[in-house]
């Protein structure tokens, strides 16, 4: 089996999509068959040490104006000349290829929350996913709770789109604590214990409940000595962000890190007293899991498919209860037999997911997929 992937977001910062290819692609070298070969490809040159390049993987740059012309003719040029079996993207598939078309598509709150995106992205992903989706031979999505989503919304045969749960990143386990403190007071001056949130900053984080909730923590309990420390790349309406922390005047108590690279994340997860995740909406959510697998004690919104991901391993929460939220907030600061008992759950519940568990499934749909759609006519000048 021949098996083209769209690996471009392998380029660009660590986000969920670029977190997606590098633990996937990582995990399927061990449940693919040793005859498979697998080409990645993208519009620059792969820099990626963790990355491993076994025999049988082809890394192959290809050239294009930008990315919409990489999407409609090269990616497509390349599945054919390399007699590609299977492509593989995640959202946006070429209007044409000569091989069945697997799409990834995360979630689809583009279009359950339109208010949530800038008008020119919401535009975009409303023109460019649903037909990808219509084209493609199968639709893979992180939760059942996404699945659910996209078939209420879209017309699509229910075997078409198939639901397999993510998983913390391998990089991500508990560090020792006093290493981790040293780094992040050497790099950003976090000094004492702390809250942590991560995650790119946007509408749908409902960060601005959670500055509401810490300050109000602070209020019941003046002695708490935590600080909240955000993580994350701007996104799109962050000012709302920056008004709230303003106007309930958090000064030095709340820390904005910005973006930062993947191998500060188990040292922030790891010296944290908890991770506050109190998203309004996931496809998965990454970020609690990633928290589980670090031994930190999570709090999480029961908004959709975060119950579904994290089950008993974190407490969940109201989504808008700001009120719960401080009192959490303060219980998980000051209560360490609450907290204890939240990490050892934590880390259950991370252990029964694994990146290898998701390659094994993914595999099982590239093989699926191959012997429905493999005798194709058009697939008939294969040697």
């Amino acid at each position: 089996m021949r098996v083209g992937i769209d690996a471009r977001a392998l380029t660009g910062r660590y986000t969920g999509d670029r977190t997606y290819w590098l633990n996937l692609l990582t995990a399927m070298q061990a449940v693919s068959k040793p005859t498979d070969e697998y080409f990645i490809y993208s519009r620059t040159p792969i820099e990626e040490p963790a990355l491993p390049r076994p025999p049988g993987w082809t890394f192959r740059p290809l050239a294009a104006s930008n990315d919409r012309t990489w999407t409609l003719f090269a990616w497509p040029r390349a599945l054919k000349s390399d007699r590609i079996d299977i492509g593989h993207s995640q959202y946006t598939l070429p209007l044409r290829a000569h091989c069945p078309l697997i799409t990834t598509v995360h979630d689809v709150s583009f279009k359950l929350h339109p208010e949530w995106f800038p008008v020119k992205h919401r535009l975009l992903m409303n023109l460019t996913v649903p037909p990808s989706m219509a084209r493609a031979v199968l639709v893979i999505t992180d939760s059942e709770g996404s699945r659910t989503d996209i078939l209420a919304h879209y017309r699509l045969a229910a075997d078409k789109v198939v639901a397999i749960l993510l998983a913390a990143g391998p990089r991500m386990k508990r560090e020792p604590e006093e290493y981790a403190r040293a780094v992040l007071k050497e790099r950003f001056r976090i000094d004492g214990p702390f809250i942590l949130a991560v995650g790119v900053l946007q509408p749908r984080k409902n960060l601005p409940m959670l500055l509401e909730a810490f300050a109000r923590a602070r209020k019941m309990c003046p002695s708490m000595p935590h600080r909240l420390v955000i993580t994350g790349k701007t996104g799109w309406a962050a000012d709302d962000i920056e008004a709230a922390a303003s106007r309930l005047a958090l000064g030095d108590s709340l820390v904005m890190t910005d973006y930062v690279d993947d191998d500060l994340l188990p040292l922030l997860y790891t010296a944290a007293d908890a991770v506050a995740h109190p998203a309004l909406y996931e496809g998965f959510g990454l970020p609690p899991l990633e928290a589980m697998a670090c031994g930190t004690a999570t709090l999480v919104s029961d908004a959709p498919v975060m119950p579904e991901v994290v089950k008993d391993g974190a407490h969940v929460l109201p989504v808008s209860d700001i009120g719960a939220w401080a009192e959490a907030i303060v219980r998980v600061a000051t209560d360490m037999g609450f907290r204890d008992n939240l990490r050892a759950r934590a880390l259950a519940r991370a252990k029964e997911l694994s990146w290898e568990r998701t390659a094994a499934l993914t595999y099982f749909q590239y093989e699926r997929v191959l012997e429905m759609h493999g005798d194709r006519p058009e697939r008939t000048h294969r040697k």
